[in-house]
């Protein structure tokens, strides 16, 4: 019994020090963390931590279903994700805080974490948010908050 334990502790150790988080770095107009691993398990992993943090997520966007769905109405049938998907969620405070400094600020919310693979690697998963210079000064607060959560999830895979 103590060598099955202690076997099952060595392959964990093995997965951990294998599973590493790199980033963020910036690609584009987003942030993006990347880690090898599965992708509903990391998907599970931001939501928990968004729920942790007292938020529920209310919409999850399906990207590379859309894309799919759509891609011969483009003329291009090239998928460029394995998996795809935004989660949308807000923070009252932060919002309104938002709202009040600028009404227009409501592009901003509901805050997003997309997460996605590619086809050429779909167990790489990567993990974004927009970029925080938006010279807006109560977007500082939420864009912390992302990160955070993001910080939060990927824990596991450091």
């Amino acid at each position: 019994m103590r060598l099955v334990a202690l076997s099952l502790l060595f392959c964990l150790a093995s997965f951990v020090a294998q599973a590493q988080v790199e980033g963020p770095t910036q690609k584009g107009p987003a942030w993006v963390w990347a880690v090898d691993g599965d992708f509903k398990a990391v998907k599970n992993d931001v939501i928990d931590t968004i729920e942790a943090n007292g938020l529920v997520v209310s919409y999850i966007a399906y990207a590379a279903n859309m894309l799919a769905r759509t891609s011969e109405a483009v003329g291009d049938p090239t998928p460029v994700y394995d998996q795809a998907e935004t989660l949308l969620f807000c923070k009252a405070d932060l919002s309104h805080n938002l709202a009040k400094q600028d009404p227009h600020n409501i592009v901003l919310c509901p805050y997003s974490i997309s997460l996605y693979s590619l086809i050429e690697n779909p167990d790489r998963i990567y993990v974004s948010l927009r970029l925080p210079e938006l010279n807006v000064a109560a977007y500082s607060e939420v864009h912390s908050l992302l990160e955070d959560i993001v910080n939060q999830a990927l824990e596991w895979y450091r």
